[in-house]
């Protein structure tokens, strides 16, 4: 057994990165997503460093009604049977004993200074800072980390093109989460009736050719590393397929080093063969972050045992990871290895989707304020959780993840070495798209509400993905004032009559988060 010891996530993301300016970033603490994370910083001489910007809050649209689909569907309650937040978390796995099953909260105080005078200091430091976050909050000032969006993107980009409408998904009651798959897909069972821990059966030649399965299926070709808007039919951007970043190294430095570290993953993560069955499919993962739902008093974070602990860690603090979840979110890198100086890349969420990343930032910030001991688990992204799906042939069954953020965006990096052109492909059932998903590649897309799956791959290939989600239960949380569901069960008649009217705004709110390309355009 090796020893292990607790550590911070301050320490883990300050372990890797290099270079004066950012390891000044040690006398400030934890980088706090809605203050700190989105502000220019000083060290004590007065001097300023980093590119984060606070910017003011954009408000909104709200989607003028509510499909007669949605509102059907809203008497439907979220299943709060199992903590299903996200891909399921079987990282605990048979063969650890109890004793070692630890639920690992990371320690986000700030080292104290050497010295009497340097405590105070810090002191006032601290508390300066969170009278200025209250204020900020009490506010409802939008901090945010996005850049100005670029208008050369949506010059270049070609869009696909769906007759899906996102308001017509199956959204919960309470508008937060989506409906578990009672029944799958019209076009698709695969996962209603097949046992745990089979994988996906359905080719290409189900979907395309004179014996095809499945009609009305459009064949989505990879065009390059650019990043195509995926429109719904009413033209709202829905889903994104970002391709990979603007770096002609990016497999080399990138892409690669992550398949190398899934594998040691895969070899050194404890998961019984029992854990490596789920409704997903066949293949063990790692999933860490925060979550809420499944009978839990309040939010806390996912358990992990304590040699997955460790493989966890190991991931998240590996610099392939953190630059794949700037990436996909779009907050700006804290650092280069190589270079050692602050960089930032163009984010894909906040980009193509600013009413719902600006959403995203307001309530995650509000729940991160509310539990400092729990974090993200990447300093520069804004989804709550994460999992490592480790392979070594990563093919999902068809699911919707429930109990994401109903109208949230979930990005996948597809990774390994498989050919796309005949495996691996992104199903989008409710949209009938077939996307070439060649490794390397991300695209977001809202997973609660469209029923996914993959192409399986060749048994001679591999294929491993690393997901980010928010969970729905959370942003519900903070709505509610973070008070326990059953607080609200004793409401009288009218007051939930009312609750399920908020639910139904919710649904509203969620359906008008999508933009177009001409009000991107015009940002």
């Amino acid at each position: 057994m090796v020893p292990l010891c607790p550590l911070s996530r301050l320490s883990i993301h300050l372990a890797v990165a290099v270079g004066a300016d950012t390891l000044s970033m040690e006398s400030t603490g934890f980088l706090d997503l809605g203050t700190d994370v989105f502000e220019f910083r000083s060290t004590c001489s007065g001097r300023s460093f980093s590119q984060w910007e606070a910017v003011s809050a954009r408000t909104f649209d709200i989607a003028a009604a509510i499909s007669e689909s949605l509102e059907a569907n809203a008497g439907q309650t979220e299943d709060l049977a199992e903590l299903d937040t996200g891909p399921p978390v079987n990282a605990i796995a048979a063969t650890e004993s109890a004793s070692s099953t630890i639920s690992w909260v990371p320690n986000s105080e700030r080292p104290l200074a050497a010295g009497h005078k340097a405590r105070n200091k810090a002191c006032s430091k601290l508390k300066r800072g969170a009278e200025r976050a209250t204020v900020k909050l009490k506010a409802d000032v939008l901090l945010d980390s996005r850049p100005h969006h670029p208008c050369h993107l949506l010059k270049s980009a070609s869009p696909i093109r769906a007759s899906f409408e996102f308001r017509k998904v199956c959204v919960a009651s309470t508008g937060w989460v989506g409906i578990r798959d009672f029944g799958a897909c019209d076009d698709e069972v695969e996962a209603v009736r097949v046992e745990y821990g089979q994988s996906p059966t359905h080719r290409l030649h189900h979907f395309f050719g004179p014996g095809r399965t499945f009609d009305d299926f459009k064949l989505v070709p990879y065009l390059g590393p650019q990043t195509r808007p995926l429109l719904d039919a009413a033209k709202k951007v829905v889903a994104v397929f970002a391709g990979m970043p603007d770096d002609p190294n990016f497999i080399r430095d990138v892409h690669d080093p992550a398949v190398e570290a899934m594998k040691k993953a895969a070899q050194d993560a404890s998961i019984s063969d029992k854990h490596q069955a789920h409704r997903r499919g066949l293949f063990p993962q790692l999933t860490f972050g925060d979550s809420m739902g499944g009978g839990q008093v309040e939010p806390g974070q996912l358990v992990n045992g304590v040699i997955n602990t460790a493989v966890l860690l190991s991931l998240l603090s590996n610099s392939v990871f953190i630059r794949l979840a700037g990436f996909a979110t779009g907050a700006f890198l804290l650092f280069l290895v190589i270079t050692s100086f602050l960089t930032h890349y163009p984010g894909v969420f906040a980009n193509w989707a600013p009413k719902l990343f600006d959403f995203c930032v307001v309530y995650m910030g509000a729940f991160y304020k509310r539990y400092p001991k729990l974090h993200r688990p990447f300093l520069n992204g804004i989804f709550s959780a994460c999992t490592f799906n480790l392979g070594p042939r990563t093919c999902a069954l068809g699911h919707r993840d429930h109990q994401n953020l109903a109208f949230g965006w979930c990005a996948i990096t597809a990774l390994g070495v498989f050919d796309y052109k005949k495996g691996g492909h992104l199903i989008l059932w409710d949209c009938k798209l077939v996307i070439e998903f060649p490794p390397g590649c991300t695209i977001l897309i809202p997973s609660a509400a469209i029923y996914h799956s993959n192409i399986p791959i060749s048994l001679f290939e591999t294929r491993y993905s690393f997901t980010q989600y928010t969970a729905g239960g959370l942003f519900r949380w903070v709505d509610r004032d973070f008070k326990m569901e059953e607080y609200w069960e004793t409401l009288d008649a009218a007051g939930q009559k009312e609750e399920k009217k908020l639910g139904l705004e919710h649904a509203e709110i969620g359906a008008g988060m999508f933009s177009t390309l001409e009000e991107l355009k015009a940002l």
